[in-house]
């Protein structure tokens, strides 16, 4: 149905962006978290806009910009994951001396990006998005003015950012040149024909998954991950884990799914793919296990977890990828909620040493962090044990058992590097190195509701599943 409800949920956010950046040019205050507060009302708004729009396919421009149920459940997931992070935040901002109006600002432009991605079905307007995602990105990671590893994080972010669009404009002019479309519905059409300019449209296509697996970090375009995870601000960093990763799957679902039966014939792009997730796989594991920084660890791991949603694309499951990122914004949300509240005036602790004996002098964030932690080493009844278990089983059905085995050979490594921190929080001796105040109400929230999300769709997962298949019924092929 054609209507300007469909641009509704990211004028919501646009509009919140510029309210409160006047309001931090205009309205002097001391106390800034007030900004952090509008930014939750405005992203409450979206949210209860998103669900009470279910079902009713609005779309805009031509069917150019589409709000089926599909773009509204990970408008709502990750309009849910910005709001966590704004909340984790309020105290952060103030401790390492950030600007409050710039960061709550810079953050829901970055989301203003990510929905104009997830609905749009032409990939000039996926491009744009990624625009807007991206400058928000590498502004967001260089937020610690003083700090030389932000700026290096931001610089890093930068320059190889501008890489991925390069070759997503790169890929487009293939596609756009074999089939004088930019619409995916278009190219769809024009995969399924024969056409003497049918290499040249895959090598488009190859371009464009290239760029995206720069965002999502598959091996070998991870390179940015560790450095950039580091050295941003560590609400920035847990933003970076999860929105980037699930916007990029959420095009990749819109691309590959409808050519299984027609491109994939000649199994070369499915090939390559599979290479792709093992290595991501392998290589996001073994890295992680000679780290000694927590966020690099996470980053590695961050890493590993795209080449298991990737194994659910490959299996054509996509309510398993979805079901995995939606698990995954929890406990990695989480994670870093943890690592943000060890964090004191000037002062982060990230390295594995500073973690001894926490889980005894900080008994909350310590218990809530080793859930995280052996969630996403898959341990059950843990949200992320059923998500890879999800993903896996689709896989096995599918034939993909070779591709299994080395997944889960992969996952058993993880738990030595995830564990290692566990072992750090409680069975080391205390060094007397961290020093932090746990005064922070909005933070100790956001672990708990981080926690109930991962038990919730570890035990009870029946409820968010029908959202789901509803979501991926809703994809117009």
């Amino acid at each position: 149905m054609n209507s300007l409800y469909a641009l509704a949920p990211l004028s919501i956010i646009v509009l919140a962006s510029i309210i409160i950046l006047l309001l931090e040019v205009f309205l002097k205050k001391e106390n800034k978290n007030y900004l952090g507060y509008i930014s939750v009302f405005f992203l409450t708004a979206c949210f209860i806009f998103c669900f009470m729009s279910w079902g009713k396919d609005y779309s805009y421009f031509n069917g150019s910009l589409l709000l089926d149920n599909f773009a509204l459940f990970f408008f709502m997931i990750l309009t849910i994951g910005t709001l966590l992070i704004i909340l984790m935040s309020l105290n952060y901002i103030s401790l390492m001396d950030a600007n409050h109006g710039e960061f709550f600002a810079l953050l829901l432009l970055a989301l203003s990006g990510m929905f104009i991605m997830i609905s749009s079905t032409d990939f000039l307007v996926i491009f744009l998005g990624l625009e807007v995602l991206s400058i928000s990105s590498y502004a967001l990671a260089g937020l610690k003015k003083k700090d030389e590893q932000s700026s290096e994080a931001s610089v890093k972010y930068f320059l190889l950012g501008s890489f991925a669009s390069a070759f997503l404009v790169f890929g487009l002019a293939f596609l756009f040149g074999a089939f004088k479309t930019t619409d995916i519905l278009g190219i769809i059409d024009g995969f399924n024909k024969p056409t003497e300019l049918g290499l040249l449209a895959i090598f488009g296509l190859g371009m464009v998954i290239i760029s995206f697996a720069f965002k999502i970090a598959f091996v070998p375009f991870h390179m940015w991950t560790p450095d950039v995870y580091q050295g941003s601000p560590t609400p920035v960093t847990a933003f970076f884990s999860v929105g980037p990763k699930a916007v990029g799957f959420v095009v990749l679902i819109r691309i590959l799914y409808p050519y299984w039966h027609s491109l994939f014939d000649s199994n070369v792009l499915f090939t390559i793919l599979w290479i792709v997730s093992a290595l991501t796989m392998i290589f996001g594991n073994l890295i992680a296990l000679r780290q000694t920084n927590v966020k690099r660890i996470l980053a590695y791991s961050s890493i590993a977890h795209a080449g298991y949603i990737l194994v659910g694309i490959l299996a054509m499951d996509n309510a398993s990828c979805v079901f995995y990122l939606t698990v995954y914004l929890f406990m990695n949300i989480g994670a870093f909620t943890a690592i943000t509240a060890m964090t004191k005036k000037g002062k982060e602790y990230v390295e594995l040493e500073d973690y001894a004996g926490a889980g005894f002098n900080h008994p909350w964030i310590g218990a809530a962090f080793a859930v995280f932690l052996f969630s996403l080493a898959g341990f059950p009844p843990l949200g992320g044990f059923l998500a890879k278990f999800y993903v896996f089983a689709a896989a096995v059905k599918e034939g993909l058992i070779s591709l299994v085995v080395i997944g889960i050979l992969a996952s058993l490594v993880s738990v030595y590097y995830y564990l290692r921190i566990v072992v750090f929080m409680y069975m080391h001796r205390s060094a007397g190195k961290l020093d932090i105040q746990q005064e922070n109400p909005a933070l100790l929230i956001v672990l708990f509701l981080c926690l109930y999300g991962v038990l919730q769709l570890g035990i009870f997962p029946g409820n968010i599943l029908v959202f789901i298949r509803d979501a991926v019924g809703s994809l117009p092929f």
